[in-house]
């Protein structure tokens, strides 16, 4: 097996170089703090996660690294998920995915069945990129005007000052100014709801609900998940009431960063609840099937 590992490491150097050199040009500048704030740290974390799971199950794939033989499925797997990796159009959103792939597609077809788990990890991570691009040309539009009118109806019972000309909120401030704010796709929220939904993969994966209760836990998280983002702007929307219109960037800019992880501590206290109510009915269960010889049976 150190062979095959080493062949894979070596093969992974080289479609890095050879591929992906642009890649690691770009890489200190998107972690940067300008980077952080301009590309998003969502995904990073996302990614972060995946790779934590991939470590807690590094015994299951390192069993079966060490059991499995060449596989001729695996091995189609692997070279459609290289060919994949160094063909498709390059863009900064996709950049670690696609060279993650081209790692992948080499490891499966060294190592078959034991890709299963970072494939599906490495799926997962996908999604998150993803689903915001994809939802905000979708329905972007439509779930604009949706944030917009949801934000001005929260303004207004809060008693906060806002007026709207379409998609721009105007709010007049403590100190006389006129903050303005347009409402764009961006705003709807399809970042977090990405994320939230990788995060609940992982944890069903992990620790797995019922199909009957994961489905109403998922769409109260999901409305969660959307609320936390109108709350968001809402909260810029004060700050600028109160402080101006810098305050309402520097709002914008990083609260979602307190909110969101708040709220998903929260859920993730809800979801294992749910778990550990599960888990006594389970062991009832098993418990019900042993009855203690009672005297008759004795006696017979």
């Amino acid at each position: 097996m150190k062979i095959k590992l080493v062949i894979w490491l070596a093969a992974s150097l080289a479609i890095s170089v050879l591929f992906f050199g642009e890649l690691w040009a770009k890489l200190p500048g998107w972690l940067s703090p300008d980077g952080l704030q301009q590309h998003g740290i969502f995904h990073w974390g996302v990614l972060g996660l995946c790779g934590l799971w991939l470590w807690l199950k590094r015994c299951e794939i390192r069993s079966r690294m060490s059991a499995g033989g060449w596989s001729l499925t695996f091995t189609l797997i692997g070279v459609a998920a290289v060919i994949l990796a160094i063909s498709l159009p390059r863009s900064d959103d996709f950049l670690v995915l696609l060279m993650l792939l081209g790692w992948l597609g080499i490891f499966a077809v060294i190592f078959g069945r034991a890709s299963i788990v970072p494939f599906t990890l490495l799926a997962i991570y996908g999604f998150s990129l993803a689903f915001p691009l994809l939802m905000t040309t979708w329905i972007g539009k439509p779930s604009m005007s949706i944030t917009t009118n949801t934000v001005i109806t929260v303004a207004r019972v809060v008693g906060l000052p806002v007026t709207s000309t379409g998609q721009t909120l105007q709010i007049a401030g403590l100190n006389g100014q006129t903050t303005a704010a347009t409402i764009t796709p961006d705003c709807a929220g399809y970042t977090t709801i990405g994320v939230f939904i990788s995060l609940f993969t992982l944890m069903m994966l992990d620790i797995p609900l019922p199909l009957r209760k994961a489905w109403y836990i998922f769409l109260i998280g999901l409305a969660g998940t959307w609320l936390q983002n109108i709350v968001r702007i809402s909260a810029s929307l004060t700050a600028a009431y109160f402080w101006g219109p810098g305050a309402l960037d520097t709002t914008h800019n990083y609260i979602s960063y307190a909110i969101f992880p708040l709220w998903y501590a929260l859920f993730a206290y809800l979801y294992l609840r749910q778990t550990h109510r599960q888990q006594p009915k389970q062991d009832a269960k098993k418990e019900s099937r042993f009855r203690w010889p009672q005297k008759r049976d004795l006696v017979a």
